[in-house]
């Protein structure tokens, strides 16, 4: 059996979207970190080409571009206002969002859409998300060991980057799967849903309220699963019948 982490179509959604996001930053502060500590050290200096320190130092402003650009992504994520993050970035609310809205539609868009359309010809989609919110599991093991490495008072401290993430709760879980059903079902107009995948997410569904069923107490829910699993049933039928080769003719 193929375990979560090493599924990113499953993966991804053990985790809230907030800890997707951190993540995503954190991965970007760790690689700007690596890319600042490279030029610290002064022995090519005799070799490096005219402007070259100039040139290295502009790719280290683009890298902090994409930092903000994700803490920004990570702050909307926790609900921060607009007003607050144009505050910190000493500029009207207005003026952040028009700045940011780009770089937060498009987080939201790979969240549902996790990889592109694939090119004519091509073998294989390219990835769309953020490989730290694609693949949490890994990223989040490596960023704990990487934390671990270069920050001494972390040295003894396990989990300093996964122990602390947001927890996924049923009812944020369930939003996600709600989420991807009306993505699948509504998201582009022209193609079909997939009746598999759309299987899938009713088996999460109706999962999720027999959970919400026993923790909260209540038979609504319950009765929800229900209706969730046999729809799922049906989808299932309706995919197996698909894939029959027809009758020849």
């Amino acid at each position: 059996m193929t375990n979560a982490e090493d599924d990113p179509s499953r993966d991804r959604y053990a985790y809230s979207r907030t800890a997707l996001a951190r993540l995503a930053l954190s991965s970007e502060l760790r690689d700007l970190a690596d890319s600042a500590a490279d030029d610290v050290p002064t022995t090519h200096d005799m070799w490096s080409r005219p402007g070259e320190m100039v040139g290295t130092a502009l790719e280290l402003v683009r890298q902090a571009q994409e930092v903000l650009a994700r803490a920004v992504i990570y702050e909307r994520q926790k609900h921060t206002s607009w007003e607050a993050i144009g505050e910190v970035l000493d500029m009207k609310r207005q003026s952040a969002h028009a700045k940011y809205k780009d770089d937060v539609e498009e987080w939201k868009q790979a969240l549902q859409e996790p990889l592109y359309d694939a090119s004519p010809g091509a073998q294989v989609r390219s990835q769309r998300l953020h490989d730290a919110a694609y693949r949490p599991t890994a990223a989040g093991q490596r960023l704990d060991a990487w934390v671990r490495e270069h920050l001494p008072k972390y040295r003894d401290t396990h989990h300093p980057v996964t122990e602390h993430l947001p927890a996924l709760t049923t009812a944020e879980e369930l939003v996600q799967v709600l989420d991807a059903l009306n993505h699948l079902l509504y998201g582009n107009g022209i193609t079909s849903p997939d009746l598999a995948a759309h299987a899938d997410l009713a088996e999460r569904k109706a999962a999720l309220l027999d959970r919400i069923a026993v923790e909260d107490g209540r038979p609504d829910a319950a009765e929800q699963a229900a209706e969730a699993r046999a729809r799922a049933a049906q989808l299932r039928a309706e995919a197996e019948a698909a894939a029959r080769p027809g009758p020849a003719e």
